[in-house]
């Protein structure tokens, strides 16, 4: 058998790929030594999206074969769409509603206006569409959620998972390949405001744009949101994130790690050490302390 004088870590060891930042790369190790080599020598275990795979100088004639998988392009939808829902959807959806029990109808409209929101007739009636538009004015997905109208919670199936679906399932656009952009990244390109509050639900951008106003409020859309290819546009702003309650050790790990190849953020902690319930919100404390103040 050949000893090669490289090879790939048999390890389940992984680092933070010099391309794409997750921390899916395999480095090299010299095989006599056992040592790892410099930091660029490696391959990044997402073929299909990040495609980095540097080798070492090669020996013995050794050829190291890289495939080139191309990563599918995203899909968007016409911005036609968007004024359409404008046109045809008249129903009021049942998270607006809510909002109405704690600000006024101007404050919910101009919300909603700056956010893009629309109603849909899905999941029975009364459903939100959070519409996902970058800095570039391109439309990447419009999830749709349900609320209750009464507590503003998310309405979830006897299995206890929230009701959500997406424009182009519902439409059922064939070959649409959705590549996801924060909640409310449109806001940066039309301001000269330096600094981006970072929540998780879409839900909590709006109510926190309301309530505090002197931050550009985005949403990752989920948990695992909070990541260098949704984070990427947003590079040169300071950034504070505000995660859910039990999320604050992971964002604030992932702050230090993108922290070093260029960003500028922190994580806020005041809600951890609160008695509020894990998964409570920013957005629940200050609806909590404005229907506690009437």
């Amino acid at each position: 058998m050949i000893q090669y004088k490289y090879s790939l870590d048999k390890s389940s060891r992984k680092s933070l790929c010099p391309k794409c930042n997750k921390r899916t790369f395999v480095k090299y190790i010299e095989t006599e030594t056992n040592s790892y080599l410099s930091d660029e020598f490696g391959r990044c275990d997402r073929e299909t999206e990040c495609q980095y795979w540097a080798t070492p100088e090669k020996e013995n004639n050794i050829v190291f074969e890289k495939k080139h998988i191309p990563a599918p392009k995203p899909s968007f939808h016409n911005l036609e769409l968007l004024d359409k829902m404008y046109t045809n959807e008249k129903q009021q959806n049942n998270f607006s509603l809510f909002l109405e029990t704690i600000f006024t109808r101007e404050e919910v409209f101009e919300a909603e206006q700056k956010y893009f929101i629309t109603s849909s007739n899905h999941f029975k009636g009364g459903a939100t569409i959070f519409w996902q538009i970058d800095n570039l004015e391109r439309l990447h997905a419009g999830k749709i959620l349900q609320y209750d109208k009464v507590t503003g919670k998310r309405i979830k199936t006897a299995e206890g998972k929230g009701l959500i679906n997406w424009v182009h399932s519902v439409l059922k656009l064939e070959n649409f390949n959705l590549k996801q952009s924060l909640f409310g990244l449109h806001l940066i390109a039309e301001t000269n405001q330096k600094t981006i509050a970072i929540v998780e639900a879409e839900k909590t951008a709006v109510i926190m744009s309301i309530f505090k106003p002197q931050y550009i409020w985005l949403a990752t859309g989920s948990k695992s949101g909070f990541k260098y290819d949704l984070l990427k546009p947003i590079k040169d702003f300071n950034i504070i994130g505000f995660p859910d309650k039990s999320e604050f050790e992971d964002w604030n790990t992932k702050s230090i790690e993108l922290n070093k190849v260029g960003f500028k953020i922190k994580v806020n902690d005041w809600l951890e050490k609160t008695d509020y319930p894990k998964g409570s919100d920013f957005a629940d404390v200050l609806i909590n302390e404005t229907k506690n103040s009437k």
